[in-house]
């Protein structure tokens, strides 16, 4: 696609804040907008509330999924180089189904790693789940997972037939570890290399970082591990078997046993070089699983149940035993010493402010496979008995009941809402990207609203919009079903509905539609349809595919019907433009990239064919007594010259010195099969020079 390029770069530096006529929205409000925060201490979503007429410049990005635009009345927005990226909220998808990762790290500027079952892959567009700088390191641990691409990495690597594999960020690389794969690094996400290790099938399972040194070190069932340069090479530091490794309060910590002795928990205040353990003679089974608490608090869990640590000054000071059967689902802490839980499939969520005592939350029957804390809230993901999406289901760090993160079915949010209002939608420049949720718009237009579309000025314009599943890209989603209407002037537009729905107009099934009104510009579908099928107003138009421009190339365009807009109009990555012209009785004829084209008769979409290029075979000069002159050029071409004719009576200029101005011809007419004269009257004029005749 012709932004493709240009976001991937955007998307893989810094994300830039999202400015409202110059002012960060995450700084407060300014003159007609104001922002309203989804949690006290706004981390979460900015609804952008525009409440005037405007015209707001919105600019930035945003690919997190936290800033909205919400039109509460009719406007002019103007984007400038906007990416709003609301893709996150919801459905987690990867490929064709929810992306179910192992684990997933990012390297804090748009770069993300995950291990999915069939392999390593990257992304520029950011991800659903954020994990902290030391997630729990736990057996068969599974998370949610979005992008709005992920591209398969460029090496054969996939986990074990235990579902066993972890990534990390380790400050200058990712390092990817794998039963019985050894260590992988690559800075890119994409091209990855084999680090420096002595190579037997180590059954690796977790890595753990200390952010302060760098040093990693990595648990499994043939000792632990320990790289002091960020993965590149490493050293076994003991031989104990371990399933888990996490960092926190200075220490590093897991969870295993030495040959032949029983459970216990091993930690580390020197880096990782020198262990201390404790055994547990009343273990059991093995302990997969290892979370943080804070303040030195540590939960472990296996299939005997969970053993609550608690170490100061390199001390175990407590320990003690749940008797909940361990997740081998998912576990978080609020890093306050309280824990969320799913213990097992189909058994909902438990909760412990202490590790030991658990009570049942308010949400049973579903498996969990995601549970985080971020914030001020835990946040956890699921599936139904009957595999239902939960959606994302938030818990203040002090609340007592679990909501839904939108709605229970897990529904996203649209970029921008224009809800019933009329707003003026504005494309300065080509990179801008506006990207719905799941269920929903990408630009949510409602019953008894109007979008129309245009560009700032002449220079290049380009949006891409895209909609969540059973969401159009600009109209309806699934829950608000019915679009208003939508009015195109110009500039160039990228349109993709989600799965089921159109690319413009109506989300999930038949609902009613506003009209779609095309008067100028480019908009390629990407391949679905548009609801209704759109008209200039009068007559119904069709898409007409104009090929062989160049690549981001600003398209100049004449002899289009009426006052059909070219303003903003890009060439896609392919070097063509999309336009909707009247479907004519006739074969019409138009020039575009200095070419002639022709459309052939009829409805449907069709290609333009580019025509060769007339010559001008002689040129006569008549000169009058009144100082005239009369010019006649034989111009051949060897397709339908009588049809050209009228083309070229419009279009064939001359420029004469000292007078500058544009004559019309004054007479065309055929002579032969293939050749026509065109003629034209150049008036008396007392300057001398020459005379320059251009035509196309």
């Amino acid at each position: 696609m012709l932004l493709a390029s240009a976001l991937a770069a955007l998307a893989g530096g810094v994300s830039a804040a999202v400015t409202v006529n110059g002012t960060d929205v995450a700084a407060g409000s300014g003159d007609g907008w104001t922002v309203k925060t989804w949690n006290p201490d706004g981390d979460w979503s900015r609804d952008v509330r525009l409440t005037n007429s405007g015209p707001f410049v919105v600019s930035g990005t945003d690919v997190t999924g936290k800033t909205v635009l919400c039109a509460e009345t009719d406007c002019t927005v103007v984007v400038s180089n906007l990416v709003l990226s609301n893709a996150g909220s919801g459905y987690r998808l990867h490929r064709d189904g929810i992306g179910l990762a192992l684990a997933v790290a990012t390297n804090g500027t748009g770069r993300s790693v995950a291990v999915f079952p069939d392999g390593l892959y990257h992304s520029s567009g950011g991800i659903g789940t954020v994990f902290p700088d030391d997630p729990a390191a736990a057996y068969c641990s599974r998370v949610f997972t979005w992008s709005d691409v992920w591209d398969p990495s460029n090496v054969s690597w996939t986990p074990h037939e235990t579902n066993s594999a972890t990534v990390v960020w380790a400050g200058e690389r990712f390092v990817a570890a794998r039963f019985r794969g050894g260590f992988m690094v690559s800075e890119d996400g994409d091209e990855w290399r084999a680090a420096q290790w002595d190579g037997h099938p180590v059954n690796l399972r977790a890595v753990a970082r200390n952010p302060a040194s760098g040093t990693l070190v990595a648990a499994s069932t043939e000792g632990l591990w320990r790289s002091a340069d960020g993965g590149l090479s490493w050293v076994q530091s003991t031989n104990f078997s371990s399933y888990a490794v996490v960092r926190s309060d200075g220490l590093f910590v897991a969870v295993g046993n030495s040959k032949g002795a029983p459970q216990g928990v091993f930690w580390s205040d020197d880096d990782g070089a020198i262990w201390r353990a404790r055994y547990f003679s009343d273990q059991n089974g093995a302990l997969y699983i290892l979370v943080a608490g804070g303040d030195g608090r540590f939960l472990a869990g296996g299939p005997s149940g969970w053993r609550a640590l608690h170490l100061e000054n390199g001390e175990i000071v407590s320990d003690g035993t749940a008797s909940m059967s361990a997740s081998k689902f998912a576990v978080a802490s609020d890093g306050d010493g309280n824990y969320v839980a799913c213990a097992g499939e189909g058994t909902g969520l438990r909760e412990s402010d202490d590790g030991l005592q658990w009570t049942r939350s308010g949400v049973t029957n579903s498996t969990f496979c995601s549970i985080v804390f971020r914030g001020e809230a835990f946040d956890a993901e699921g599936v139904t008995s009957d595999g239902r999406y939960t959606g994302e289901l938030l818990k203040e760090r002090y609340d007592d009941f679990w909501h839904g993160r939108f709605d229970d079915c897990g529904q996203g949010r649209s970029a921008l809402l224009c809800r019933t209002n009329a707003v003026k939608l504005v494309v300065a420049g080509t990179g801008n990207r506006l990207v719905g949720g799941p269920y929903v718009a990408g630009v949510s237009v409602q019953p008894g609203g109007a979008l129309e579309l245009s560009a700032a000025d002449a220079g290049p314009a380009a949006l891409e919009v895209r909609g969540g599943c059973y969401g159009s890209a600009i109209g309806g989603g699934w829950f608000d079903c019915s679009s208003g209407s939508f009015v195109q002037h110009g500039a160039t537009l990228f349109a993709r509905g989600g799965a089921g729905a159109p690319d413009i107009g109506p989300g999930m099934g038949s609902s009613p539609a506003g009209p779609v009104t095309i008067l100028g510009g480019s908009l390629r579908p990407h391949g679905g349809w548009i609801d209704p099928a759109p008209s200039n107003g009068v007559e119904a138009v069709r898409c007409v595919v104009v090929k062989g421009l160049s690549p981001g190339e600003a398209a100049q365009l004449a002899n289009l019907p009426g006052d059909y807009g070219t303003d903003g109009i890009v060439a896609d990555a392919n070097g063509c433009v999309y336009l909707w012209l009247p479907e004519a009785a006739e074969s019409f004829r138009f020039i575009a990239g200095g070419s002639l084209r022709r459309v052939a008769a009829g409805g449907g979409a069709a290609d333009a064919e580019t025509l060769p290029d007339p010559k001008v075979e002689t040129a006569a000069f008549a000169p009058a007594e009144d100082g005239s002159m009369t010019v006649t050029l034989r111009v051949s071409s060897p397709v339908e010259a009588e049809a050209l004719a009228p083309v070229y009576a419009a279009d064939l200029s001359a420029l004469a010195a000292g007078g500058g101005s544009r004559l019309a011809p004054s007479r065309v007419e055929r002579v032969d099969d293939d050749e026509y004269e065109v003629s034209f009257s150049l008036p008396a004029t007392a300057d001398s020079g020459f005379l320059v005749i251009q035509a196309k």
